[in-house]
C-alpha cells in the first residue's frame, strides 16, 4: 500500500464514528492536506489557527448557497434566455446614448425574456427587467 493512502486511512481511523463529511473536511484542512487552491506561498507555509478557520468557514458557507451559485459551470441558461440578455444588455446600454438600437433591442430582451420564463429557464426574468429599465427614459420623456 503506497505512503498517501496509508495517510487517509489513518485519518479516517482518527475520526469518530459518527463523523460526517464536514469533520473529513475539516481533518483534511487542518492537516494541510488540502492544498487546491491555495497559491504556491500558502503551500509552503504552515497555516495560522486564523488563516484556517477562514478557509473552513468559506468551506462551510458554500454549503449553504444554492447549487447553481456554488458552481458557474452549472448554470445552463438557454438559448432564449442568452438571447434576451443580450438584447436587454444592448438595450440598456444604449438607451441613453442612441435609443433606436434601445427601441429595437428592448423589445426583443422582453419578448425573449418571457418566452424564457415560460420555458422555464434560470434568470430569464433579468432580461425582462433590463427591458423594463430601458423603457424607463422614453416613459420620462413622454411627460
Amino acid at each position: 500500500m503506497n505512503h498517501i493512502k496509508r495517510e487517509m486511512l489513518q485519518l479516517i481511523d482518527r475520526l469518530p464514528e459518527d463523523a460526517s463529511w464536514d469533520d473529513l473536511m475539516y481533518q483534511l484542512y487542518a492537516e494541510g492536506k488540502v492544498t487546491r487552491g491555495l497559491s504556491e506561498d500558502e503551500r509552503g507555509q504552515p497555516m495560522t489557527e486564523d488563516a484556517f478557520n477562514h478557509l473552513f468557514t468559506r468551506a462551510e458557507s458554500a454549503h449553504s448557497l444554492p447549487e447553481d451559485m456554488r458552481n458557474t459551470l452549472i448554470y445552463h441558461p438557454g438559448n432564449t434566455t442568452t438571447i434576451a440578455m443580450v438584447a436587454g444588455v444592448i438595450a440598456a446600454a444604449f438607451a441613453f446614448v442612441f435609443p433606436p438600437i434601445a427601441w429595437l433591442a428592448a423589445p426583443v430582451a422582453l419578448i425573449a425574456g418571457f418566452m424564457g420564463v415560460l420555458a422555464g429557464q434560470q434568470r430569464a426574468w433579468v432580461a425582462m427587467l433590463l427591458a423594463l429599465v430601458t423603457f424607463l427614459p422614453f416613459l420620462l420623456a413622454m411627460k
